[in-house]
């Protein structure tokens, strides 16, 4: 056993001697050698940056989107019922779905659902709670829970008004892309001008604290967000008068990556704009947004959608940097 331990200390000494710089190495050995330690260093640093960001974070982030859907579509009875005396003071008129979520945050504002028929090319479902502060900033870093994460939250913009009564003809709600996949990150899916998941993209379900809504998509565009490169598409815009909102969509519509043709848009309409960063390698854009946007289901109207009609659009305006990245003329629009 004396033997065994020896000769596999002196095995480690090897190794040891074979990278690190020692009394009597030549100038050349050091420098193959300090060469080699940084070498090692960063690969460390790398595959721990990796194993943190693709496994460890998105697992912690995934047990707590778990727990809060638990939450969320328990019973109302049951929601309601957890030991203790409940002190909360909750918002008149607030669903009780929504009772065990205020209890743990009371930024929550809203769910959002997006689910797909037949065979899923979005690889999952989009079920998550959305929060609201004062700013567009603590919960790009911060879980539901408060918790430092990577992967963040879905937010609203701190203009829209979420209160009973409150007018918004833009409601915006940010979620990340990560590699994970987590939050918006599949939306990512529809940059690639793919038709078959375009006509999965029907519709999408917002319920907030005190109302149920249905939205139906009528645009996915791509967005350059550097103002240093380029005039910025104020996408964004919470507040507009009738003709304002009238050309906004037109704008909306002229960017979309498809023409969705059987969903209209009337000036009284309410619009519902989600936003995430985009890839790089499928825009060509540095600061790249992904952007889905829907107009609310009218009272009475059929949510079934006509995804025949739902078409490339052929004379989409992208970006001004798309075009210069990728040796195209510029539109006239831009000169």
């Amino acid at each position: 056993m004396k033997h065994i331990l020896k000769k596999s200390g002196h095995g480690i000494v090897r190794i040891l001697c074979a990278v690190v710089p020692v009394y009597g190495d030549s100038k050349r050995e050091w420098i193959r050698k300090i060469a080699l330690l940084i070498a090692l260093l960063v690969f460390i640093g790398s595959a721990v940056y990796l194993l943190d960001d693709l496994v460890l974070q998105p697992t912690h982030t995934r047990v707590v989107m778990e727990t809060l859907r638990d939450l969320y579509h328990e019973e109302p009875s049951v929601n309601s019922s957890e030991p203790g005396e409940d002190t909360t003071i909750y918002p008149e008129g607030m669903n009780d779905v929504f009772r065990s979520l205020y209890r743990r945050n009371t930024d929550v504002r809203g769910w959002l659902t997006f689910t797909t028929e037949g065979e899923d090319l979005f690889g999952g479902a989009i079920d998550n709670p959305i929060v609201q502060t004062t700013d567009n900033e603590y919960y790009l870093d911060h879980d539901f829970l408060g918790d430092i994460d990577k992967a963040g939250s879905l937010y609203f913009d701190y203009r829209n008004d979420l209160s009973v009564g409150g007018a918004n003809r833009n409601l915006i709600v940010y979620g990340h892309n990560l590699n994970s996949g987590l939050m918006f990150s599949r939306f990512n899916l529809l940059a690639k001008s793919n038709l078959d998941r375009a006509r999965q993209v029907t519709t999408l379900t917002l319920n907030t604290l005190y109302e149920q809504r249905t939205y139906k998509v009528f645009a996915v565009m791509i967005i350059n967000a550097n103002a240093q490169e380029e005039t910025v598409f104020n996408y964004i815009r919470t507040e507009f008068t009738d003709d304002e909102f009238v050309q906004f969509v037109d704008e909306l519509r002229s960017r979309s990556l498809y023409d969705f043709g059987d969903v209209d848009v009337r000036g009284d309409d309410e619009l519902l704009t989600l936003s995430t960063c985009s890839n790089k390698r499928e825009t060509h854009l540095n600061d790249g947004r992904t952007v889905i946007v829907a107009r609310k289901l009218r009272e009475g109207e059929d949510p079934t959608v006509d995804v025949s009609k739902t078409v490339l659009n052929e004379d989409v305006l992208m970006p001004k940097m798309w075009y210069i990245a990728k040796g195209k003329e510029l539109p006239e629009v831009y000169q």
